[in-house]
């Protein structure tokens, strides 16, 4: 499998996140506020039913009982097919978190009264983080169990979807949260500074920040393309030239993704530092890149474990 086949869905990918962030502000104004759905939006369709008359009501509470019931109604298809395993369990607890927040999203009332009234309008959010927190849970239980069980073809394309996932997950946080953090900084910031006329350094400052966040992202990205060609070039042949090429090229990418990584958040570190009095807003984090290392150490030793492989075989061939 070619990467080439997937870089046009990444850059519409890309396209949507962007368009995304300009365009769209989710509930609560933040990101968080995204997980409220399809949970929102079902629920004010539902409330609108529900007050058109009893007709309306009926239908809504059938919807409700539909989108309710449906990890239910997957868990007894997998009963019956004598499918079902332990991350299964999972499934009646997304039926009721689906539940609760469809509930809290038609009568936002008791949103109050069941999260607190700290909740406020990202109360459906908190609801469909936790359906959702619920579903990724049971996706990687459910991957991990299919990993485990699979020979090394089928592991092989394991591979190539969980590469494929991180790319989009990558193209998402630079061209998607990224721009869509930056947004909402701004707005904060003119609304907590309405008659400020000196908030240039700090309109930088945000933009900088949002560039290290995107650029992180698409460092990332190109990590996990190299780990693409590392896959396509071992599925073709274990021990060839490509492969070991393929898997320098990204122990050299994850090396930059760490060097990187450190001297732009020591960058901006002191920059916030150098402009600090002209700064209305401020944001000083301590970032241990820890993941970046652990990949970078694990890219080069695979690299070195290919190549003394590859010595090896071509040893052994000299006496066939």
């Amino acid at each position: 499998m070619e990467r080439r086949r997937m870089m046009p869905w990444l850059g519409a990918e890309a396209a949507a996140c962007l368009a995304l962030a300009l365009l769209w502000r989710p509930e609560g104004g933040t990101l968080a506020g995204a997980t409220a759905f399809p949970f929102a939006p079902l629920g004010r369709l539902l409330r609108r039913m529900s007050l058109s008359g009893n007709g309306g009501n009926a239908g809504a509470l059938g919807v409700f009982a539909l989108v309710a019931a449906l990890p239910l109604a997957w868990l007894f298809v997998r009963v019956l097919k004598r499918r079902a395993r332990a991350e299964d369990a999972l499934l009646p607890l997304m039926s009721a978190l689906a539940g609760f927040a469809l509930y809290g999203a038609v009568n936002p009332g008791v949103l109050v009264r069941w999260l607190g009234p700290a909740a406020g309008v990202m109360g459906t959010a908190v609801l469909g983080g936790a359906f959702w927190s619920a579903a990724v849970a049971y996706l990687a239980l459910r991957v991990l169990r299919a990993c485990r069980a699979a020979d090394s073809a089928r592991l092989l394309r394991c591979g190539f979807w969980a590469l494929g996932a991180l790319a989009a997950a990558a193209v998402f946080g630079a061209f998607g949260a990224s721009p869509l953090a930056l947004m909402n900084a701004l707005a904060s910031l003119r609304t907590a500074n309405p008659d400020s006329t000196a908030l240039g350094t700090t309109y930088a400052l945000l933009g900088l920040r949002c560039a290290v966040s995107a650029g992180a992202y698409l460092l990332d990205l190109a990590a996990v393309l190299a780990g693409w060609d590392l896959l396509a070039a071992w599925g073709r042949d274990h021990y060839s030239p490509e492969t070991v090429s393929a898997a320098d090229t990204l122990a050299r990418r994850c090396g930059l993704v760490l060097t990187a990584t450190a001297l732009t958040s020591l960058g901006l570190q002191l920059a916030q530092l150098a402009f600090a009095s002209r700064l209305y807003t401020q944001s000083y984090d301590l970032s241990v890149p820890l993941t970046p290392m652990v990949l970078a150490l694990g890219a080069l030793l695979l690299a070195r474990s290919l190549r003394a492989g590859k010595a090896l075989k071509d040893d052994n061939d000299l006496f066939i």
